[in-house]
C-alpha cells in the first residue's frame, strides 16, 4: 500500500473518530466496538509508514522536446539519476506531500502572488538581478510566502532557475504560472512575463472573488435557518408538547410529525452528528478515488444550474491561461497541455487531453473543439479567426473577457432569485410550525 493511500484512510478514520468520542457519553459501547480498533489501525499505519518510500512526481522534456509527466520511488537523487539516464531533461521534481499537510499547510492567494510578480518586475526593470530580488520580496509580511521565497532563494544560490525553484513550490505557485515563467527565460523578457503574470493573477483574484461572494449569503443564510429551526425545536416545541402530552386528544398528523422531529434532535442530536460527520468524510475520502473523481466531475459539468455554470469558468480559465502562455512564447501544444495539468476536473482535463493528442497530430487548435459539447461553436469560430490571422493568444483572451461576464451576469441573478426562493422555503417552515402548533390547540378549545 503506498503513503497517499495510507494517509488517506488514516486521517479519514481519526476523523471519524470524533463523533464516536462524542458518542461515547450517550453510548459506552460504541467507544468499546470502533474506537479501539481505529486506534490500533493507527498504530499498525505507524509502522507501515516506516518502511514505506516516498514518491516523487516529476515533469521532464523528452528528446522529441514532448513534456511527459510521472511518479516514482527512492530517494529524490536516485530519481535524477534515474531520469537523466533516459536521457530526459528534467523541468521538476517534487516530493508528494502527505494528505494532512494538504489540509494544514498554508496558501498563498492569488492577489498575494500577483503583488509579489509586480515587485519582481518593477525590481528587474530598475536593474536589481533576480537573486538579489527575490531576498527583498522575502521580507514580506505574509509568512507563508516569506517561507518559501527564502527557500527559493535559496535555490537560487544553488544555480537552480527561478522556473525550477518554483516548480519546487507546487503548493503555492500553479503549474501555469511555472510554465510562463520557464517561457519568460528562454526568451529572456522576464519583466514582460511577469507583468503579465501580476495583471492574470490580480484578474484571476477578482474573479475567484465574485464567486465566492455570490455563493457567502445563500450559505450563511441556510446555516442561521438551521441553526434557528433546531433552537425552536429544542426549546420552544417541548414545553407546548408536554401540555398535548396531558390530553387525551389525537393529534394531528403534522403535529405528531413536528414532535418526532423535536424527540429526535432532543435525545439523538448526537448520532444525527455522527451521522452528518460520518457522511462528510466518506464523501470526501470517496472523492480522492479514481470512480469518485470522475462522479464529481460528471456532477460538476452536468448538474442542473450549476453545470453549465462551472464550465463556463472552466472556458474563462482555459481562455485566459491560454492567452497568457501564448503572450509569453509558449508553444500552443506545450501551453494545452499545461493547462490540462492544471484542471482539476477530470472529465474537462481529458477532454484538454485529446485536444493535444490532436494537435501533436499537426491538426489546427479549432478542428477538435468543432465536435467536443464542451466547446461552445462561438468560441471555435472566434479561435479560428485568431489562429488565421495570427492572434490566437488575442482570441482567447477576448474569450477570457467574454466568459468572465457570463459568469458575472449568472452569478448577479442568482443573487437576486436564491433570496425570495430561500424567503419562501423559511416561510413555509414557519407556516408548518404554526399550523401544527396551532391546530391541536383550537382542537382542545373547541373554536376549530
Amino acid at each position: 500500500m503506498s503513503i497517499r493511500a495510507l494517509e488517506i484512510y488514516r486521517y479519514g478514520l481519526l476523523v471519524l473518530q470524533v463523533p464516536l468520542v462524542a458518542m461515547y457519553f450517550k453510548r459506552p459501547y460504541v467507544f468499546l466496538v470502533f474506537l479501539i480498533p481505529l486506534q490500533c489501525f493507527t498504530l499498525f499505519y505507524g509502522g507501515m509508514k516506516k518502511t514505506a518510500k516516498p514518491f516523487f512526481r516529476y515533469k521532464v522534456k523528452d528528446e522529441k522536446g514532448h513534456i511527459r509527466s510521472g511518479r516514482a520511488t527512492g530517494t529524490l537523487a536516485a530519481v535524477r539519476r534515474l531520469l537523466q539516464s533516459r536521457n530526459y531533461t528534467v523541468i521538476s521534481i517534487v516530493e508528494e506531500g502527505s494528505v494532512l499537510g494538504k489540509f494544514s499547510a498554508g496558501k498563498v492567494s492569488a492577489k498575494d502572488r500577483s503583488i509579489m510578480y509586480r515587485e519582481l518586475s518593477t525590481m528587474l526593470k530598475a536593474g536589481v538581478g533576480i537573486t538579489q530580488a527575490i531576498d527583498i520580496v522575502a521580507e514580506t509580511p505574509n509568512k507563508r510566502l516569506r517561507k518559501v521565497m527564502r527557500q527559493i532563494h535559496q535555490s537560487l544560490e544553488n544555480g537552480f532557475a527561478l522556473s525550477v525553484a518554483m516548480a519546487g513550490q507546487p503548493k503555492t505557485f500553479p503549474e501555469v504560472e511555472v510554465g510562463v515563467v520557464r517561457a519568460g527565460e528562454a526568451t529572456g523578457n522576464m519583466v514582460k512575463v511577469l507583468d503579465d503574470l501580476a495583471s492574470s493573477t490580480a484578474r484571476a483574484a477578482e474573479f475567484v472573488g465574485k464567486v465566492r461572494g455570490a455563493m457567502i449569503y445563500p450559505a450563511f443564510i441556510f446555516v442561521v435557518m438551521i441553526v434557528v429551526g433546531a433552537i425552536i425545536l429544542t426549546k420552544v416545541i417541548p414545553p407546548i408538547k408536554d401540555i398535548f402530552s396531558s390530553q387525551e386528544t389525537e393529534l394531528p398528523v403534522s403535529t405528531k410529525i413536528l414532535l418526532a422531529i423535536t424527540d429526535f434532535l432532543i435525545n439523538e442530536w448526537v448520532l444525527l452528528i455522527a451521522i452528518v460527520i460520518g457522511l462528510v468524510v466518506i464523501i470526501k475520502l470517496f472523492t480522492m478515488t479514481k470512480p469518485g473523481k470522475e462522479v464529481s466531475s460528471y456532477l460538476g459539468l452536468h448538474f442542473p444550474i450549476f453545470g453549465p455554470l462551472t464550465l463556463q469558468v472552466y472556458l474563462a480559465r482555459f481562455n485566459r491561461t491560454l492567452s497568457l502562455l501564448l503572450a509569453a512564447g509558449v508553444p500552443i501544444l506545450e501551453a494545452v497541455g499545461i493547462i490540462a495539468d492544471s484542471t482539476p476536473n477530470t472529465i474537462f482535463r481529458r477532454t484538454l487531453k485529446l485536444l493535444m493528442h490532436s494537435l501533436e497530430q499537426g491538426a489546427a487548435v479549432t478542428s477538435t473543439m468543432q465536435d467536443n459539447k464542451y466547446f461552445p461553436k462561438m468560441m471555435t469560430q472566434l479561435l479560428f479567426v485568431g489562429q488565421q490571422s495570427g492572434d490566437l493568444g488575442g482570441s482567447a483572451s477576448t474569450l477570457a473577457d467574454y466568459f468572465e461576464q457570463e459568469v458575472d451576469g449568472k452569478l448577479r441573478t442568482f443573487s437576486a432569485l436564491i433570496e425570495p426562493f430561500i424567503i419562501v422555503i423559511l416561510g413555509g417552515a414557519v407556516a408548518f410550525i404554526v399550523i401544527s402548533v396551532l391546530q391541536p390547540i383550537y382542537s382542545l378549545t373547541g373554536s376549530f
